[in-house]
């Protein structure tokens, strides 16, 4: 499954040819999503972030479409019109003038609104984004502490999207192996001095 990095790496990328542009064309490949493609179609894209593992792509009027990966799905960007060679399938497909952003194999794709977002069930229990700049060890270690943390492994912990959004697989392994830390642990055993 793409982590943090990969997911900050692809709305960056989205955010090149998308941000501040009109979309000519928003075409679904997801049943219960088409009654959209021409709400949104002609709307200018005003915002495309990254939240955890997440890609939010906000549109002038309000709407904002939200996209999961989960572990196959794949953004490729190409000029207008032009399609990749693949097997996998499209789900979600924006034209602006001159590009085309294209989501192929994600299967969690939802079209909703400030409200929704306010209450979207992955975004609300995100914990802090781990490539928040902001974010500094003391934060990390004062979650460590809390009630709800501080009894659980470091390993199960470290994939807890609302203990810390964005991290996966890899970057807990590399985390843990550059900190020297037996992910064996739990938070309470951990040496503050160490």
């Amino acid at each position: 499954m793409p982590e943090g990095p990969e997911m900050q790496r692809a709305a960056d990328q989205l955010a090149e040819v998308l941000l501040r542009r009109k979309s000519q064309l928003v075409k679904f490949g997801l049943d219960g999503l088409s009654q959209y493609e021409n709400q949104l179609a002609g709307r200018r894209i005003t915002d495309v972030r990254c939240r955890g593992k997440a890609v939010l792509l906000r549109f002038a009027g309000g709407r904002t479409i939200y996209t999961h990966n989960q572990l196959y799905g794949r953004w490729y960007l190409r000029p207008r019109g032009d399609s990749p060679q693949t097997n996998r399938q499209l789900r979600l497909r924006i034209d602006t003038n001159r590009h085309s952003a294209l989501l192929y194999s994600a299967s969690d794709i939802q079209v909703c609104d400030s409200a929704e977002l306010a209450t979207h069930p992955y975004l609300t229990k995100l914990g802090p984004e781990a490539l928040d700049t902001g974010l500094d060890a003391s934060t990390i270690e004062r979650r460590l502490r809390e009630r709800g943390f501080v009894n659980r492994g470091l390993a199960a912990l470290y994939l807890d999207q609302g203990f810390l959004a964005g991290i996966g697989n890899y970057l807990r392994s590399e985390i843990f192996f550059v900190a020297g830390i037996d992910p064996t642990l739990k938070p309470k055993a951990l040496d503050r001095n160490a």
